[in-house]
């Protein structure tokens, strides 16, 4: 790995930290069958919470099959991770992520571009 990679990691924390807010999010729970009964685990809140920056998405990107209306995109910090299917509330409602989308070069991830639908 190059050695500007951990340096270009600075520079998204840094600005997100100073701009950004943070989110509430939510891993659900999974259910697995072990010795023939199922085992479910609680959901579970991500800590700390990520901070990020909410940013709509132009008309133009909205093309109604993959970015549909009223989807929100949000640059979350590289930690904790974002899986798709978490749940985070924003502005008192609560979107699921589709696409978690990481800026990865190489092996570090920089931040999380992702696409959020109610």
């Amino acid at each position: 790995m190059a050695k500007f990679y951990p340096r270009m990691k600075s520079l998204p924390d840094r600005l997100l930290r100073k701009y950004g807010t943070s989110y509430s999010v939510t891993r659900e729970g999974t259910t697995t069958v072990i010795n023939g009964k199922e085992v479910t685990e609680p959901d579970k809140a991500l800590k700390p919470d990520p901070v990020g920056i909410k940013v709509d998405y132009e008309p133009g990107e909205i093309d109604g099959t993959l970015i549909k209306t009223g989807d929100i995109r949000i640059l979350f910090q590289a930690e904790p991770e974002i899986k798709i299917g978490d749940l985070v509330l924003v502005d008192g409602a609560k979107y699921r992520v589709l696409q978690p989308n990481p800026v990865k070069p190489a092996d570090l991830t920089l931040c999380f571009k992702s696409q959020l639908r109610r």
